[in-house]
């Protein structure tokens, strides 16, 4: 019996866990219409709650309100569960069919459980329907598709442009990818990012790169350099890498953000190779777009973050019909049979955009439905799979290749394949290359080759066939990626017109070209990285050999051109060595543009059937003799090359010479002789363009030369010729791609004299600086043809330092310059108005910029006259006008008694429209000291009043009192910035009377006032009359900044007034009450506030019996996140508060300060203390701590203020303190810090990964009790970084913080506690980085402190004037045998006192048995690297780099004689690259009688080491593994690698 209760007490808890998964199935089964009929119950509650959320979601959408962030998932997993909840049949499924039963009953039991998990879900949102904060970023960004000016929005478009713009916002987010197929509009995305970051102002640096499916690191570095400041030099692809990682260390180092951009990534990047450190440095943002994930998440590896993805994908079936009907022209409702047609042609381009416009485009305007149901049944016949759409964008592509109507369009489209992808490529290159090839029908001229060239490029625009350039000038064009594989991949199939060879990345595969030889007619490659043409490298039908950025190394072998002789064009780009042939029947164009020509260009002239020849750009210094065979020369292009010979009699041979560009760089004419300019001006007059400069004490020559023919000129006189587009100030002026110019610099009667106003008739840009001129019309002849006729096709207008010019226009020119968009009127000291007329109305249609600029006798505009209609002008810059004392007149104010713009910014419109508008954006107004008010506009004007204004910045105005003269607000609809910057009498920016606002909206665009050098400003705003009424007008106000205003008082008066500011985010100025700036994300207190002793002093006037009215007062500034503090000598408290249990009962989503994340604390020398512990819990999101230079802070966390017995319980030794973010605590020179914190309480810091002390020297004790940090491996000092393994666990005891800190009051002087008592020392020490040594002296380790440094691995020694660096003599020095057994790398630089880098005592050894690397720069005094004996420690080297040691004489010194051993070596067995540069006194490696050995050298590299003898260098090119052939700067690299 007892034996089967024994049984049965084991057996059936066994039997039971085995039973209850059967009991579980067998209740699916039999309970399953129960369950059914549950499921269904809950789904119609659940439904219930669906339709209630979607429509509250749908109406804050709409009205901009804020949406619970769980809200839109929330929806889509209600639609996911009612789509399986509608699949399970509710009908009797049957009593044998058991199967279904069970699956029914248990599928409803799973859903049952996740509707009532989504039910209560549901229960917890919280919609508060609060206006969304700014910072949105308005739709105007987006576009619909990957090109195009489209203004439609599509919803598959807006989602991942805000959620890509929100990761680029979040300060966790580092890494962020669009990911999609190619075509579908990534680029385009991540452009409208761009505009809207730099809209934004988001980061300080955005630098855009298009890496490509064969990225070239060289390019990529280049282009980096570009963007974030100078370009390199260097062509070292690793030292390039370092030069970028310090500049962006730079950028770190002052916290400046940077976003880095890389374009179409396709496969993985190192970022060490484009110098970006791993992982990212907090405020550096990588943002990629690609095709391939799995590449983007292993780059995330590489930068140390979290990848986050943001798919880019097709669009909506009705987004794409919408699309397509957009661009094809049509409408559902006008044209319906055409629309169905293209709904059917939508689904085959599979609803891509880059297909859908293409194919479009093909259609547009095309009415015949035959047209489009042929171009739909050829879609049909290619039997177009969605899964393959890159397929189908080729085959539309074709399609629309093969729909161009002119033969001369697909040909100029397939020339632009020469070019590599992302190629701004100039049509000037197209017009030149098709010249040569005879491409162009019925065109007999130059001129009418560029016409022809331009049609074409304007019909493969219109096809989307190619695409605008990137630059501001459409004088470039762009092929997408997939249209240029789709032009790579024509002309490589070859026809019988022959077959091209491109190649601009990969050249392992142009050897196999040779097979093609026969067929092969044109050629381009990127020679970059190429080191030799391959041997068999003969085409004998080739016509176009086009090659780019050669290298030094890439040589042409001898005969290259030999077999051919079909060649008509040759362009060479950026090649170090070239090569021409001597002869050839057929070239007719020769660029050589940018290249190195050291070779005698005689032989050019025996190409006498020649017609297009540029040399532009490329250090040519002579045009031979031999240039006179080129009498079928028809184009000659010299730009840029400086002190330019013509041999005499070349121009006056160039007979067919049609267009001539001979403008020279950094300001060197071209030396002219007399016979050079009777030829040049005999040549003239067959000239149809023509860039050249008239520079000389003597132009008289200038009066022979001959414009006539002219029709395309860049022409200066008496200066060098810069476009007058670089004078311009301002964006808003678009440029033509050819913009006829020019810059005359002289005086009336010279110019004249040269006839040169003849081409003012067609003149598109002038600028003008002519002595001796009254008004414009002084500089025309006399009226044949009319001179008010002669400035009809100016567009740009800039007149500078005309010392007599009184009236710049009469009324007959100025009424004809209805094609002027810019204006410039500057340093003209007599100028009294602009146009002078006798009271007639005036008209500038198309101005767009004005600008007037030190004229102190300017008094108006235009004299006697009150109209004068600007109705386009976007930009009004006044600068230097001390006689206007108003720009807007009130209407009593009087024309005589005052001086003014009369018709600025009114535009004077009220005589055509009701309400005053205005399209100007930009106003500046600098250095203007009569004028009081900037409009001074009575009530009855502003109320009508409606301002398109964005910018306002005014500068230097002495006698401004006020802004705005009443109600400011109708400028706030549009205004976006407001700077006001050292005007001595302005006292308040916003005077607002609120009896005479009349009602406010909240539609405001105001974002940032900057405030500086206001010496009599006392508040922002002063409001009269507000009452208790919420002030509207600056909800979008995110950064209020007053600077050096020393008088300033209050950010508003009364302080009680309230504003709706719920966007700000940064203030440089205390603002209370703190509710108006709930929303504030930065505050920034600097020196001004010096006085301020407490900076939040929080008092609750509330008892403790209303608790629920004391935690409405107390959350205050939630979304703070960088509190700034700097120079505030006596505060002596950040936060003084009256503090109540309920406070630290709140939840942190609901706590004050819960945001704030950077505290930073400098100079401010009266506090003792930061926070107390009752803060640590508001503080939970805190990141970094960085406090500097504080002279009286004993400590971080202080409970010596917290007085409340109820307070201090919580601060108990046994509650824990956490800080669950904070990664990085930084204290520097602080004389009386003792601890973090001397409380007993234990501290967890789970994210604690940096800690940085330096000069604290009287720390004690970091935390009494016991500290927990699990990622903190390292601590920071001024030595560099230590291996800690007590962590923060540790205690000095030389003399305990309880007698130091007795009484919180301490004024004695101390004893500095000694290096050696800290938990940081020699002995763990793993890296030093010492740019500012801690202690003088001339030994940085001495023999005592070698002996420590058993885990040193690197050394980083920088020296500076300001560091005792400067003054290191010695860096190692042992007096008895050691080791540093882990030190591998060495780096010391501009230490200028350094004489030896090791010294041991004779007879003693100091082995460094793993060094590997040893660089060494601007070390002056450095005689001498390594004694003999000392290489025999340092045999692991591999890297030894020295530069810029002037009295280095040798690197190793050798022995004295007595002390030589015969026949000794000095070997280096693993030293693979040695480099010595620019070192003056160096003689030799070695100057003893000692032989040297490298057994694995493979890079040397000698520069700028004068003194060292044929015979030294040779010893060590001897000692190469591979000797190579020197040069003139000695420069040895045998591996291409390492060179």
């Amino acid at each position: 019996m007892v034996k089967m209760e024994v049984v049965s007490a084991i057996v059936g808890p066994v039997v039971n866990v085995l039973t209850i998964p059967i009991k579980q199935k067998l209740r699916n089964l039999t309970s399953s219409a129960d369950r059914v009929k549950e499921m269904k119950d809950k789904m119609e509650f659940l439904d219930c709650r669906r339709v209630d959320n979607e429509n509250h979601f749908r109406r804050n959408r709409e009205n901009n309100l804020e949406i619970p962030a769980r809200v839109p998932g929330w929806l889509e997993e209600v639609e996911d569960i009612k789509e399986e909840v509608e699949k399970i049949p509710s009908n009797d499924i049957g009593c044998f069919n058991v199967k279904k039963k069970y699956q029914a009953g248990r599928n409803a039991l799973r859903l049952i459980k996740d509707m009532e998990g989504l039910i209560k879900e549901s229960s917890d949102f919280i919609w508060t329907d609060a206006d969304i904060p700014l910072r949105r970023v308005d739709t105007k960004h987006l576009a619909s598709t990957s090109g195009g000016n489209t203004q439609n929005v599509f919803d598959s478009r807006v989602k991942p442009f805000n959620d890509a713009l929100k990761l680029l916002q979040e300060d966790e987010t580092q890494v962020i990818a669009l990911c999609g197929m190619g075509g579908v509009g990534k680029t385009t995305l991540m452009k409208q990012l761009k505009e809207a970051a730099e809209d934004n102002k988001m980061f300080e640096w955005i630098v855009v790169v298009a890496v490509g499916n064969s990225f070239n690191l060289f390019n990529i570095q280049e282009v980096i350099a570009a963007h974030t400041g100078e370009s390199l030099t260097e062509t070292d692809e690793t030292l390039r890498a370092t030069l970028l990682s310090k500049r962006f260390q730079a950028f770190s180092e002052r916290k400046e953000k940077i976003l880095v951009i890389l374009d179409d990534v396709w496969e993985k990047i190192k970022l060490e190779d484009i110098g970006l450190a791993s992982p990212l440095p907090n405020g550096f943002k990588l943002l990629l777009t690609s095709r391939d994930l799995e590449v983007c998440r292993q780059i995330a590896v590489d930068a140390g973050s979290a990848l986050k993805e943001v798919e880019v994908d097709i669009l909506k079936e009705n987004e794409a019909q919408d699309f397509f009907c957009q661009k094809a022209g049509i409408s559902a409702e006008h044209h319906h049979d055409l629309y169905e047609l293209g709904c059917e042609i939508v689904k085959k381009c599979g609803c891509l955009p880059l297909a859908i416009e293409i194919i479009a485009a093909t259609l547009k305007c095309e009415t015949n439905r035959s047209v489009w149901r042929h171009t739909l049944k050829r879609l049909k016949n290619k039997r177009l799979k969605n899964n393959d759409l890159d397929k189908n964008v080729q085959e539309i592509i074709e399609m629309s290749y093969n729909n161009l109507k002119q033969e001369e369009d697909k040909t100029i489209f397939l020339l632009c394949g020469l070019f590599p992808k992302d190629s701004n490529i100039p049509i000037e290159d197209l017009t030149r290359y098709a010249w040569g090839l005879k491409l162009l029908k019925q065109v007999s001229t130059m001129e009418a080759a560029r016409d022809s060239i331009e049609t074409s490029v304007s019909n493969l625009k219109n096809a989307y066939l190619l695409m605008d350039g990137d630059s501001h000038h459409s004088d470039f064009v762009k092929l997408h990626e997939l249209v240029l594989a789709f032009v790579v991949n024509t002309v490589s199939k070859g026809s019988e017109e022959g077959c091209w060879i491109i190649h601009h990345d990969d050249f392992s595969k142009l050897s196999e070209a040779n097979n093609m030889s026969q067929s092969c007619k044109q050629i381009s490659l990127t020679c970059k990285g190429m080191s030799e043409f391959p041997s068999e490298f003969k085409f004998p039908n080739l016509t176009v050999l086009k090659l780019a950025q050669g290298d030094e190394s890439l040589r042409f072998p001898e005969g290259f051109y030999v077999g051919m002789e079909q060649l008509q064009v040759i362009a060479f780009e950026k090649l170090k060595h070239t090569l021409v042939p001597t002869s050839s029947a057929n070239l007719r164009t020769l660029c050589l543009d940018e290249c190195s020509l050291t070779f005698d260009l005689t032989c050019i002239g025996n190409l006498s059937n020649l017609e297009v020849l540029s040399i532009a750009n490329s250090g040519v210094t002579i045009l031979p003799s031999t240039f006179r065979n080129l009498k079928k020369l028809r184009l000659l292009d010299v730009t840029g090359c400086c002190d330019l010979v013509i041999d005499e009699g070349v121009l006056k041979s160039l007979v067919k010479l049609e267009e001539l560009y001979m403008i020279p760089k950094d300001e060197k004419t071209c030396c002219f002789t007399d016979n050079n300019n009777r030829e040049f001006a005999e040549r003239s007059k067959n000239l149809s363009a023509l860039e050249f400069e008239f520079i000389g004490r003597d132009n008289a020559h200038m009066k022979n030369m001959s414009y006539e023919n002219l029709e395309r000129f860049k022409l200066s006189v008496g200066c060098s010729f810069t476009e007058v587009r670089e004078h311009v100030h301002t964006s808003k002026v678009d440029m033509h791609s050819y913009e006829n110019s020019l810059k005359l610099v002289t005086n009336r009667e010279e110019l004249l004299k040269s006839k040169i106003n003849k081409l003012f008739m067609i003149t598109d840009a002038l600028y003008l600086q002519v002595n001796e001129m009254n008004t414009l019309e002084d500089v025309v002849d006399p009226p044949h043809p009319p001179q008010n006729s002669l400035f009809y096709n100016l567009r740009l207008l800039v007149v500078s330092q005309c010392a007599e010019l009184k009236y710049l226009f009469t009324l007959s020119v100025a009424t004809n310059l209805s094609k002027l968009e810019y204006l410039d009127i500057s340093g003209c000291p007599n100028l009294e108005a602009v146009i002078h007329t006798e009271n007639e109305g005036l008209l500038f249609s198309n101005l767009k910029y004005l600008r007037l600029a030190e004229l102190p006798e300017l008094l108006h505009f235009c004299n006697k006259v009150d109209v004068i209609e600007l109705s386009r002008l976007m930009e009004l810059q006044l600068e230097g006008l001390p006689k206007f004392t108003s720009i807007y007149p009130d209407s009593a104010t009087s024309f005589e008694s005052s001086t003014y713009l009369e018709d600025l910014p009114k535009f004077n419109l009220q005589d055509v429209t009701p309400e005053l508008t205005t399209k100007l954006e930009k106003l500046f107004v600098k250095d203007c000291d009569s004028i009081k008010f900037l409009f001074n506009m009575d009530f009855r004007e502003i109320e009508q009043f409606r301002s398109g204004l964005r910018s306002i910045k005014v500068d230097r105005c002495n006698s401004l009192v006020q802004l705005f003269s009443c109600n400011p607000f109708p400028f706030f609809n549009n205004l976006q910035e407001l700077e006001v910057r050292y005007c001595a009498s302005i006292e308040v920016i916003f005077d607002i009377d609120m009896r005479c606002v009349g009602e406010t909206d909240s539609s405001s665009s105001l974002r940032s006032i900057w405030l500086e050098g206001l010496g009599k400003l006392r508040e922002v705003w002063r409001i009269k009359d507000a009452g208790n009424n919420l002030i509207h007008g600056f909800e979008a106000v995110e950064s209020i900044n007053i600077v050096d205003c020393e008088r300033f008082e209050n950010l508003i008066t009364p302080a009680t007034t309230t504003f709706d500011m719920r966007a700000l985010k940064k203030i440089s100025k205390i603002a209370f009450p703190l509710p108006t700036f709930n929303n504030l994300h930065k505050l920034h207190l600097y020196d001004s506030y010096k006085d301020v002793e407490v900076v939040f002093e929080i008092t609750s006037p509330i008892s403790r019996e209303s608790p629920h009215n004391t935690q409405q007062q107390l959350i205050i500034l939630p979304y703070l996140e960088e509190l700034d503090l700097c120079g505030l000598l006596k505060m002596s408290h950040v936060w003084k508060c009256n503090w109540n249990e309920l406070i630290l009962q709140k939840q942190p989503s609901q706590s004050s300060f819960r945001n704030l994340t950077t505290i930073i604390m400098i100079k401010c020398n009266s506090i003792k203390y930061l926070f107390s512990p009752l803060m640590v819990k508001l503080l939970s999101s805190l990141k970094e701590i960085y406090i500097s230079s504080c002279d009286a802070i004993e400590e971080v966390v202080s409970n010596r203020d917290d007085e409340d017995a109820s307070i201090n319980s919580h601060t108990t030794a046994s509650v824990g303190m956490v800080f669950p973010r904070l990664k990085s605590l930084s204290l520097f020179y602080l004389p009386n810090f003792v601890g973090f914190f001397l409380g007993k309480n234990e501290f967890i810091w789970p994210a604690l990964e940096e800690v940085e002390i330096r000069k604290c020297p009287q720390i004690t004790v970091f935390t009494c009790g016991q500290s927990t940090a699990p990622k903190l491996k390292f601590i920071n000092t001024s030595l560099g970084k230590h291996s800690v393994e007590c962590g923060l666990n540790f205690h000095v005891t030389t003399t305990s913080h309880q007698d130091r800190l007795s009484s919180y009051e301490r004024t004695s002087s101390y004893r500095p506690t000694t290096m050696e008592k800290f938990p940081w020392s020699y002995h763990n020490l793993i890296e030093a980085d010492m740019n500012n040594i801690p202690h003088g002296g001339q030994t940085l380790f001495s023999s005592d402190e070698v002996s420590q440094l058993q885990k040193l691995e690197t050394v980083h020694l920088r020296g500076s004037l300001f560091s005792h660096c400067w003054d290191i003599e010695e860096i190692f020095d042992s007096q008895t045998d050691a080791e540093i057994p882990n030190l591998r790398q060495v780096e010391l630089k501009q230490l200028d006192s350094l004489k030896y880098i090791w010294k041991s005592k004779q007879g003693t050894e100091l082995k460094f048995p793993n060094l590997t690397r040893l660089s060494i720069d601007y070390c002056s005094s450095l005689e001498y690297v390594f004694t003999c004996p000392m290489v025999g420690s340092i045999m692991q080297l591999q890297e030894l780099h020295i530069s810029n040691c002037r009295k280095m004489k040798e690197i190793v010194k050798g022995e004295e004689e007595s002390d030589a051993i015969v026949n000794a070596i000095v070997e280096f067995p693993c030293l693979k690259s040695l480099k010595l540069d620019d070192l003056k006194s160096l003689e030799g490696f070695c100057l003893g009688k000692e032989a040297f050995s490298f057994a694995s050298l493979d890079t040397l590299e000698i520069k700028g080491c004068s003194k060292m003898t044929p015979s030294e260098i040779c010893r060590l090119r001897t000692s190469l593994k591979e000797p190579t052939q020197s040069n003139e700067s000695h420069l040895y690299s045998p591996a291409e690698s390492g060179s």
